[in-house]
């Protein structure tokens, strides 16, 4: 009896055991069918049955990579990082686990820790570029996000919902109203789950905007285009009366495949084809086609697709051409290595300038699905090239994809599930603002260090443009800038006001201010100030030398006369005198004679030699009528070199402005008008009696003083006497 009992207790334990095994078995392997199957969903749910009841290590490591497999497919990246992490510390072998962990850390933002599971696949399968490009990619990942792009971009609150929404496409050529794809409450497929994603199956809704930019409770379009199945993905014409949409099939068992159909408007109605289009295949239910774009005249369309390549979770683009006359799509093309990659390329956008717009996550970028643009080739062939990632924040450290342009506009809509989503996924919009430039400064007496008001600023553009601005009493002036122009500014002295100077001189040519914007990425203030020199009384120039006792230029003189042929270029409507002076040594006659044919020997120069206008210079000599320092102030210098200097500044060479309103007849015609400075109130007249106009003063007869280049005379006048002793009384005479 106790051996009986024994032996039935043995068999409950056997049953036990068999049924424990069977039960796990079942989990294990209804678990790998569902992910074969990609219902990943149900998948996910099996594997977490069957791991408590694993045994072997090695199976269970498995059943742990398989969870994170399926949360990468239903894009749930918290999860999958998770659970590839377990894989790993379960001794899971497949260098993969490293591989997805880092992409799942790249999506998350957390770009060092990424970079550390890159590095450990690299290490693991050096021939893979996956480990390099991934750590690569990490780095240039956040130096994008810490330099921005100008685009702006924000969350479609309005028409988002807590499901997923994504792909918008322009429903009316008008862009007043909007298609995309939506899990939300509504659907055709009703409550039913998605085996794959666990979530409602899509369909695609419609939403319309007012004239108060306010959008409309998104509903599923009118008509047969959506069923229980799923459908999301759309293209539709400029005329609104055709659509090419995805559609995937429903079933609980087997493998499902997505097509292409096109759909009919008619009314308010959208009919679809009963059959897919079959790209010239005798069994395109073999692969998948998703996503179509179709260039403006309908001749061409580009999808994404397993076609040929090999693998069914990869996906490639594809082109392919409408025959018109047997109304057949032909058969599929890979874009080629100049597009596809061997990630995965999706939702392409044939944009209205013909360039290729698509999202990869096969290239460097910032995470999970980035949007590329790529540039036609010839505006004859469908071929494109050189993509180029938008950057941030077009993109994200997770997945970006469905884009869609205002037309040619710098403006549209685009998909993400980016920090911010209020569901899976979300539509953003975003725009490009167009680039401001400004230049602005003030213009102030260079002398006084006071703002100059009515001061005229032009400014002249690479495009053509010529603009001019006035100084308000602060002396500012501000103008707006184009793109990619460089500028030339110059200012002109007229109506100036200031009761600090007569007048003010134009911005001498070699001062011109110059900017350009060519090539700037950024908004941009520029800042020019300027200031302009007074008229005075006497205005020095760079010393005139001249031979001993005589009005001969010497050679380096002429470079100094050039400083006045600059000033006289840079205003053309002065009229300057010319007035030479001489130190108090020697009598006055003399002095005269060799002032009057100096000035006469500089006016020389400038008119003959430098072609100026003799009409706009009066040469005038005075002398020693106008001593800058007289021999009283001289004498009281306690050195010979102290008093020989202050001599020395006497014996000048200057001018002063006469007039501020020249017009020569005979000057070439220009397309901008000259600008005449005002001169306000009148400037002391140095009086003709004082000086005398040189008519071809004849120099020959005077001699001068080797020591002091004072003219000899027969009558010696007194000079100034050294310093007197300390105990001298008397004053110098």
């Amino acid at each position: 009896m106790k051996l009986l009992r024994i032996f039935a207790f043995t068999f409950v334990l056997l049953a036990f055991s068999f049924g424990s095994a069977f039960a796990q078995k079942n989990f294990v392997k209804d678990a790998d069918l569902a992910y074969k199957n990609k219902q990943y969903y149900n998948a996910i749910e099996l594997y977490k049955k069957a791991l408590p009841k694993v045994k072997k290590k090695e199976e269970k490591a498995r059943c742990t990579y398989m969870v994170a497999e399926c949360y990468r497919f239903i894009y749930d990246n918290k999860q999958e990082e998770s659970w590839y992490s377990k894989a790993i510390k379960a001794k899971y072998p497949d260098p993969k686990a490293h591989l997805y962990r880092a992409e799942a850390l790249k999506k998350a933002e957390r770009y060092d820790e990424a970079i550390i599971e890159f590095n450990a696949y690299k290490a693991a399968v050096p021939s893979d570029p996956k480990g390099e490009n991934g750590v690569k990619s990490s780095e240039i990942a956040q130096k994008w996000k810490d330099n921005p792009t100008r685009y702006k971009i924000e969350n479609m609150a309005q028409i988002n919902g807590k499901e997923d929404d994504f792909s918008p496409y322009w429903e009316d050529k008008k862009h007043l109203s909007l298609v995309f794809t939506s899990r939300r409450e509504g659907a055709a497929g009703g409550t039913t789950i998605d085996t794959k994603t666990g979530m409602l199956f899509p369909d695609i809704f419609e939403t319309k905007v007012d004239k108060n930019g306010k959008w409309s409770a998104p509903s599923p379009v009118a008509g047969t285009v959506n069923t229980a199945a799923t459908e999301g993905s759309c293209w539709m014409n400029a005329k609104g009366d055709h659509m090419y949409f995805t559609r995937c099939g429903k079933n609980k068992k087997e493998v499902v495949t997505c097509a292409i159909f096109m759909a009919t408007k008619k009314g308010n109605s959208w009919e679809a084809d009963a059959n897919p289009i079959t790209f010239s295949l005798d069994s395109s239910f073999m692969w998948n086609f998703r996503h179509p774009t179709l260039s403006p005249d309908e001749s061409v369309m580009v999808y994404c697709s397993d076609f040929n390549t090999g693998d069914k979770d990869n996906c490639d683009l594809f082109i392919s051409t409408f025959d018109k006359k047997s109304k057949i799509w032909s058969k599929p093309v890979n874009l080629g290595p100049n597009i596809n990659t061997p990630g995965k390329e999706a939702w392409p956008y044939i944009h209205e300038d013909g360039s290729l717009y698509y999202s990869s996550d096969g290239l460097l970028g910032m995470g999970g699905y980035d949007i590329y643009k790529a540039e036609k080739k010839s505006k004859d062939k469908w071929e494109w090239q050189n993509p180029t990632n938008l950057k941030y924040p077009m993109n994200s450290a997770k997945d970006d994809f469905g884009i869609v342009f205002d037309g040619k506009k710098e403006k549209g809509y685009f998909s993400s599930d980016r920090e911010g989503t209020k569901g899976m996924s979300d539509i953003w919009s975003f725009i490009l603002p167009p680039l401001e430039f400004s230049l602005d400064g003030v213009i102030t007496d260079c002398k006084n260090k006071v703002p100059l008001q009515g001061v005229a600023v032009r400014m002249t553009g690479s495009d053509g443009s010529s603009l001019e601005e006035r100084t308000d009493k602060a002396g500012y002036y501000k103008f707006k800038l184009n793109q990619n122009v460089s500028y030339v500014i110059m200012v002109f002295a007229d109506k100036t006001s200031s009761t600090f100077a007569q007048g003010y001189f134009n911005l001498p040519e070699g001062e011109k201010g110059k900017l350009t914007t060519v090539g700037e990425e950024a908004s941009k203030v520029y800042k020019k100030d300027f200031c302009l020199a007074p008229f005075e009384k006497e205005i020095r120039f760079p010393e005139v030398q001249y031979d001993l006792a005589k009005a001969t230029l010497r050679s380096e003189s002429k470079d100094s006369l050039n400083y006045l042929v600059t000033l006289l270029t840079d205003n053309p409507t002065l009229v300057i005198e010319l007035a030479a002076h001489t130190d108090s040594r020697g009598s006055d006659a003399a002095n005269l004679t060799l002032s009057q044919a100096r000035a006469k020997s500089c006016y020389d120069y400038l008119v003959d030699e430098k072609h100026m206008n003799p009409a706009r210079i009066v040469p005038k000599g005075y002398g020693e009528k106008q001593l800058k320092y007289s021999d009283k102030e001289i004498a009281a210098l306690k050195t010979e070199q102290e008093r020989e200097a202050m001599h020395q500044k006497n014996r000048r060479t200057v001018i002063r402005v006469l007039k501020t309103d020249f017009v020569d007849p005979n000057a070439p015609k220009t397309d901008r008008a000259i600008i005449v400075p005002k001169v306000l109130g009148t400037q002391e007249d140095y009086g003709t009696d004082k000086g005398t106009d040189v008519e071809g003063t004849d120099d020959k007869s005077t001699t001068t003083d080797p020591k002091t280049d004072a003219p000899k005379t027969d009558a010696p006048k007194a000079t100034t006497p050294p310093p007197a002793p300390k105990d001298d009384k008397k004053k110098p005479k």
